[in-house]
């Protein structure tokens, strides 16, 4: 997986080489690429993800699908019966638009939480995957510069 790097105001474009080693690694506050430039902004959001992520997360969240569009039938079934109870005066259906209402909230509650725990899961993921990689690949940089050294 891969996220596009944001690069503050004054700071080198990094390679690509260095963004693919570094996928979504948070530097740490006051953190500068180059002694002598001035850290990002604070609370700088370092990565966005690009297209090919959104492609493979809408897959990820495909399970997901079948909530929302339980809740947007139900959030239209609710308008309905809303509409027509006031229209025609008959009490039992604005109960209905209730029940229906209730349902469409319950629907959506579901699907964020869902969601969120999903999403939470898989940047927990994705962040461990990037921290090893980019671990091994500083320690075989270091073991090259002992070599190199001796």
């Amino acid at each position: 997986m891969r996220g596009d790097f944001l690069t503050p105001r004054g700071w080198p474009t990094p390679t690509d080489r260095w963004i693919r080693a570094n996928t979504f690694w948070q530097p740490p506050e006051g953190w500068t690429p180059v002694p002598g430039l001035r850290p990002a902004p604070k609370g700088w959001r370092f990565w966005t993800t690009n297209k090919t992520w959104d492609i493979a997360a809408r897959k990820y969240y495909a399970p997901l699908q079948g909530w929302m569009r339980s809740f947007n039938i139900a959030s239209f079934a609710a308008t309905a019966t809303f509409v027509t109870a006031f229209l025609a005066h008959l009490p039992v259906l604005r109960v209905a638009g209730v029940a229906f209402a209730l349902l469409a909230l319950a629907c959506l509650i579901v699907h964020e939480v869902k969601k969120r725990r999903m999403t939470t899961e898989l940047l927990t993921h994705v962040t461990a995957g990037a921290e090893r990689a980019r671990n091994e690949r500083l320690a075989r940089e270091y073991q090259r510069y002992l070599v190199d050294a001796s």
